[in-house]
């Protein structure tokens, strides 16, 4: 298995652990601003990560299934109005120019909220799941509760590192603004 995962996540925590004990000034002061966390893996690593990061923080953090979350907001508006939707608005349904109520980018952040209305740490997982719909990690990450909150905002993303360049799932340049990187 040609994986990172063996040798870098021992560190990579760690320095999860330490970003998240940061007092926001410091944290927002570091990511321009911004309340985020970017936790930077290989894509082929997902799972390994994932499992990893539940098993170490659970009791602090809201582990937010972006995968397990489309198919619940796809569920809750019945697949047949669903593809419906999806034929006559395009991607849309999942975030309008708006960010309106009703589109899957609007139960992701009802989602974050929660966690942090709850004192949990929002952590996103599964986030190759919004590749192609029209918004990013970066719409998120600069949403008004996120810039506002007391609680950091986690990102987990799958990614490869090109001459100094993080790609999301190895084809979209990602940001570092608003944000910490830890890789």
């Amino acid at each position: 298995m040609n994986s990172t995962y063996q040798t870098e996540h021992i560190r990579m925590f760690e320095d999860l652990k330490h970003a998240l004990k940061m007092d926001m000034p410091k944290l927002a002061l570091e990511a321009n601003g911004g309340r985020s966390i970017l936790f930077v893996y290989p894509p082929r690593d997902d799972e390994a990560y994932i499992a990893e990061a539940i098993e170490r923080f659970s009791d602090s953090c809201e582990f937010i299934d972006l995968r397990s979350l489309l198919t619940e907001f796809m569920n809750d508006m019945g697949l047949e109005e669903f593809t419906r939707l999806k034929a006559e608005i395009g991607n849309e349904i999942y975030a309008s120019n708006n960010y309106s109520e009703g589109t899957f980018y609007a139960l992701i952040v009802k989602r974050i909220t929660e966690a942090m209305a709850a004192g949990k740490i929002p952590v996103l997982i599964h986030t190759g799941t919004i590749y192609g719909m029209g918004f990013s990690n970066n719409n998120i990450m600069e949403e008004k509760v996120v810039l506002s909150s007391r609680i950091p905002l986690v990102v987990f993303y799958p990614a490869t590192v090109e001459n100094g360049t993080i790609k999301f799932l190895g084809k979209q340049n990602a940001s570092k603004y608003r944000c910490i990187v830890i890789q």
